[in-house]
């Protein structure tokens, strides 16, 4: 398949993960538009040793630095799928050499050697600038061959990522492209076929994925690529999985691995075993799916693909609770929320949507640039016309020339100097919120450090007494009741110290409505009653007639009753009482808890919302306190439109009164 700009593809298909599909529709540009030839069962990506050594030797050969920026570009080529580290290295050392010596080319194909890399280690962020960038220097330089091959690539990423309107619309442009080329296999057009089967799978519709699919294995079946026929095998048995038909699936699963170990594809290979350990596993054969399964793990590890380690934890984890070892299952369970949570995040989909924005802002400011320029040269033929017929409307021109350049300074230097002062003042706004930053990350770290540290000490030191097995029944259960004691204490803890820093860092948006805070205080109070009851305090609601209906965030209000009600328990002793009265006003509802308990100190209690002191101490049964539970509450109160202040008296007790707005008022929503 020989063309001006020769381009071919590797990998084609949409599988069980959603990085599967950016991984196997990956497409390589013929360095310097050459031809380049493949072996049928072979493929540039099979990276053996000896070829990579031949490589590494040329380079001490080569006298050229285009000649050094190629041989870096094929051997992270031959890298891809076998080791995502070393694939990335040498990409990177392609891309550096070709910017320094301004070789274009070379910086589109680095470019594209980078993409491929981090995809393979699941930075999405990072593949789709890298493939930007390359999509952006193609179209720059007229690259028609290697523009509709970063098209299907970028296109495979959004698809992945369950943005199917840009999928669609990268597909068709790479589809044009693909439909131009002297091609009548039409191989060009078998990433496009898979790329929509993986739309129609993304949506649900399983169907539609297989026959697009399966058009896609009769184009394989055509010019017999191996990987092709692989690849399009395992999409048809995905979506029979998905189908819970699970014996066809498996037919074509089993055939596709076949194909792949004789083709040496040990990517290929890793996916079929993930694959086979699922329906092993809906078949019952939980045998042969943990066998699959760390086939599996061991496989995707060398490539370093982690959104396929990923499945292979969550296959073990399934299979070793199903047959009752749930020791191993919980281990894997463990390992597969832990790598879950470093490669879903939203900051990665906001910056993928920020750089895609700012390559459409840059394309059309590259239309309007060159509009301006045409334009610029239309109006100096046209002085240049004037300038000849008439030498006095010439001198004119200039003198009106020269005053309007110096207006034009003098209006610049003015919105200069504007735009200086507006800089400086923002800057001294930045500063003061870094100091307020710095503050609530040293808050954070304070507690972490102290308070967080002590419970999970205190907790393990338990686990190792009743690991020890040397108690008797009775001891045994008294430390497992200490146990839970702890953990609901630190789990409190953690709920309030991630609330209130993500009030301090990102700021939280209240999501009020009507609802009946009489409920609300109902149903705190039964949950504070067993808490309550182990310390002998008893936890009573004033009889309310009637619902209160206020307006706020009914989560947010929830956890302010649920702190101060915490709070009047912990720092009650035997024999005393919490209560929970409300009002209702026109314009407010008043809550109160009151109690009997131990009190605040005077000079303590400028210290309580506070947020530059930290004050804490200890409960009436030394239940340890952080000192954000009251933080929190005067946040949420806050930005739910109310006020919150407390009375207290040392030795006598204290009640804690907020309010909330009992009508909506568009004045009073927080914005």
């Amino acid at each position: 398949m020989k063309k001006t700009e020769e381009y071919f593809r590797i990998r084609g298909c949409a599988i069980l993960l959603q990085f599967r599909l950016y991984t196997k529709c990956i497409i390589i540009y013929g360095i310097l538009g050459c031809a380049v030839n493949i072996v049928p069962g072979t493929l540039p990506c099979q990276a053996q040793p000896d070829r990579i050594n031949t490589q590494l030797k040329k380079l001490d050969k080569v006298k050229h630095d285009t000649d050094r920026v190629n041989i870096y570009y094929t051997i992270s080529r031959l890298y891809w799928s076998r080791n995502a580290d070393s694939a990335l290295f040498m990409a990177q050392k392609s891309l550096d050499l070709a910017k320094k010596i301004h070789y274009e080319k070379g910086i589109a194909l680095g470019y594209l050697a980078e993409g491929v890399a981090l995809g393979y280690k699941g930075d999405w962020p990072g593949a789709l600038a890298s493939h930007l960038q390359c999509l952006r220097i193609s179209e720059k330089l007229g690259m028609e061959g290697l523009t509709g091959n970063e098209y299907n690539n970028i296109a495979g990423l959004y698809t992945s990522m369950e943005d199917y309107s840009k999928a669609l619309y990268y597909n068709q442009q790479g589809y044009k492209i693909a439909m131009k080329q002297n091609d009548p296999a039409h191989e060009g057009t078998f990433s496009l076929l898979v790329n929509i089967g993986e739309i129609f799978k993304k949506k649900g519709q399983p169907d539609s994925a297989i026959a697009y699919n399966s058009r896609a294995l009769v184009i394989a079946k055509k010019v017999k690529n191996p990987i092709y026929l692989a690849a399009a095998m395992y999409n048809i048995a995905e979506n029979y999985i998905t189908k819970k038909e699970y014996r066809l699936a498996e037919s074509y699963l089993l055939k596709a691995l076949d194909i792949a170990q004789k083709a040496s594809d040990d990517e290929d290979v890793a996916y079929c075993h993930s694959g086979l350990a699922l329906t092993s596993y809906y078949t019952g054969k939980y045998s042969s799916s943990m066998m699959y399964a760390q086939r599996g793990l061991e496989e995707s590890r060398r490539s370093g693909i982690a959104e396929l380690i990923q499945t292979a934890y969550n296959v073990l984890y399934l299979t070793h609770q199903k047959i009752g070892n749930y020791k191993e299952a919980l281990y894997y369970r463990n390992l597969e929320v832990a790598l879950n949570d470093s490669l879903k995040t939203e900051q990665r989909l906001k910056t993928i949507r920020n750089m895609q924005s700012a390559y459409e802002l840059e394309k059309k400011e590259q239309e309007i640039d060159l509009l301006n320029k045409n334009k610029i040269i239309g109006q100096k033929e046209l002085e240049k016309v004037r300038l000849k017929r008439d030498i006095l409307t010439a001198g004119t021109i200039l003198l009106m020339l020269i005053a309007f350049v110096l207006l034009r300074n003098y209006i610049q230097k003015r919105k200069l100097s504007e735009q200086l002062a507006l800089k400086n003042e923002n800057i001294s706004e930045q500063n003061l919120h870094l100091e307020e930053l710095v503050h609530v990350k040293d808050r954070l770290f304070s507690i972490i450090g102290h308070d967080l540290r002590g419970p999970i000490h205190t907790i393990s030191h338990m686990m190792e007494i009743i690991k020890e097995k040397s108690l008797s029944e009775e001891e045994n259960d008294y430390w497992i009741e200490k146990i839970d004691e702890t953990l609901v204490i630190t789990s409190g803890l953690v709920e309030n110290l991630l609330y209130w820093a993500k009030s301090q860092l990102d700021g939280i948006q209240p999501n009020p409505a009507n609802f009946d805070l009489r409920k609300l205080i109902d149903q705190n109070v039964m949950l504070m009653k067993q808490r309550a009851a182990e310390k002998k305090v008893t936890i009573t609601g004033e009889e309310i007639a009637g619902p209160i209906i206020v307006y706020g965030d009914e989560t947010m209000i929830d956890i302010v009753i649920r702190n101060l009600m915490e709070n009047a328990v912990k720092f009650s002793k035997a024999g005393d009482r919490v209560t929970l009265t409300a009002k209702k006003s026109e314009a407010f509802a008043i809550l109160k808890i009151q109690d009997n308990g131990k009190g605040i100190p005077e000079e303590s209690q400028s210290k309580i919302f506070n947020k530059y002191t930290s004050y804490t101490t200890f409960g009436t049964a030394s239940e340890k306190g952080s000192g954000l539970g009251l933080l929190l509450c005067k946040e949420l109160v806050e930005r739910n439109n109310g006020t919150i202040w407390f009375e207290s008296t040392a030795g006598i007790g204290s009640s804690f009164y907020f309010t909330v707005p009992s009508v909506k008022n568009e004045e009073l929503v927080a914005i």
